[in-house]
């Protein structure tokens, strides 16, 4: 009996290594600019990571069927840009502009989410001690879209700081949306020596287009990931 406690002790632990390891997200640093126009032709080789409901290793909330929502994410960077590629397929879009100063939404018993949950939203989140920078973007869908805003917090008082906006071109196909993102370097302001930083990536899937938000609150749907985010040389 203890021989198969150990055993089994063994396997969690290493199950928990591997999944550690694979919430390592590698962005190559290539020496060449890419065109930023929203067709992902340049992106076939680049390594990505996929949220969908039937990943393993993703946190999530709310019920999803197998085709909900399909997101795919990929990154490169040179010495003065951060690039990141985006296929997003969705059943059901419902795309909806929310503004910065509208992000918090409180119901009428206190309830306190993220507005861009109740809509098809994607978050990507760099955040370390001193250190915390949100976007949080919408897909392009029957020509609304997209609509984004994002903050920069630095120093230990998290006060914000001023970073231009990030060029942003997104297509609607046939059948998904492609989105290409890029990022100023020093508009970021991370340390080129430091290669890593804690990471969280969010897509939201909201099935209810026209509804009320309260109505929504109890079909919320999200998938995250969570690991370190490497930028390679």
């Amino acid at each position: 009996m203890k021989r198969q406690t150990s055993i089994l002790l063994a396997l969690v632990l290493l199950c928990g290594h591997l999944a550690l390891a694979q919430n390592r997200w590698e962005i190559p640093f290539q020496d060449r600019d890419i065109q930023v126009d929203g067709i992902l032709d340049e992106w076939d080789q680049i390594p990505a990571i996929v949220l969908a409901p039937n990943m393993e290793g993703l946190a999530s909330e709310g019920e999803f069927g197998e085709d909900d929502v399909r997101l795919t994410i990929r990154g490169v960077r040179n010495q003065d840009y951060l690039y990141l590629a985006i296929e997003w397929y969705d059943d059901v879009w419902d795309v909806a502009e929310v503004r910065r100063r509208d992000a918090v939404w409180i119901s009428t018993d206190g309830t306190r989410r993220d507005r861009m949950l109740f809509f098809d939203y994607f978050k990507f989140h760099l955040r370390r001690g001193d250190y915390d920078y949100t976007l949080w973007l919408s897909p392009r869908v029957n020509d609304q879209g997209p609509h984004s805003w994002h903050r920069l917090l630095t120093g230990y008082s998290a006060m914000e700081r001023a970073s231009s906006a990030p060029l942003i071109s997104a297509r609607e196909q046939e059948d998904h949306v492609t989105i290409e993102i890029m990022f100023l370097w020093n508009e970021l302001r991370l340390d080129r020596d430091r290669t890593s930083s804690p990471l969280t990536l969010i897509v939201s899937d909201s099935d209810q287009p026209g509804y009320l938000l309260d109505t929504k609150l109890k079909n919320l749907k999200w998938i995250a990931w969570q690991g370190e985010v490497h930028f390679g040389r």
